[in-house]
């Protein structure tokens, strides 16, 4: 049986994943799991897969023509004689099924944060200044008028919502690139 090629495909969108007897077959076995797992990691070989799980490379095959037959796996050539397995959009939305949302999330309370802070530090620099009387002692005459700004609270909690956010908004770009980077975005990919 010929395994299909990697396809070439546009950015990652939502899969629907329909959910057959044949399918539930398939994924009720502990090594295709485990396959599958480990594909979501970066594509291999038979060979890196069979020494990756410590096992046959004819067990690894058998597992990989299932996965393949039931369109979770895909093979591509790298232009020789080495063939690379990889999870299709369908392998990886059973893994991530919502890959991308989580750095949405990141990123929206990033933001919220951020907008927070400056908020924070526009109401801090804004605030009147007033001159209140200070009593030094308890007994006795009056006391020096002193400016009394706003809280220092607001200034800490601005400055901490602000770096809050960066660093969250950071997290997540870096989380997107690296994401990137490994090729889950298959449209990103080269052919070969």
């Amino acid at each position: 049986m010929v395994i299909s090629r990697l396809p070439e495909l546009l950015p990652m969108e939502p899969v629907d994943i329909v959910l057959t007897k044949d399918t539930f077959e398939v994924l009720a076995s502990e090594i295709r799991l485990t396959i599958l797992k480990t594909l979501n990691e970066r594509r291999m070989t038979v060979t890196e897969l069979a020494d990756a799980l410590d096992l046959a490379k004819s067990t690894i095959h058998h597992h990989l023509q299932r996965l393949a037959d039931a369109g979770f796996v895909a093979a591509g050539e790298d232009g020789h004689a080495w063939v690379y397995y990889a999870l299709t959009p369908e392998g990886r939305a059973l893994l991530e099924p919502h890959g991308s949302a989580w750095v949405r999330i990141i990123l929206t309370a990033g933001l919220a944060s951020l907008a927070g802070g400056v908020c924070a530090l526009a109401a801090f620099l804004t605030a009147p200044v007033r001159e209140v009387p200070v009593f030094p002692r308890p007994k006795g005459g009056g006391g020096l008028p002193v400016p009394e700004g706003p809280p220092v609270e607001l200034l800490v909690a601005g400055v901490v919502l602000v770096v809050i956010g960066g660093a969250l908004m950071t997290y997540a770009y870096v989380r997107w690139r690296n994401r990137r980077a490994a090729g889950d975005f298959p449209a990103d990919r080269k052919a070969t």
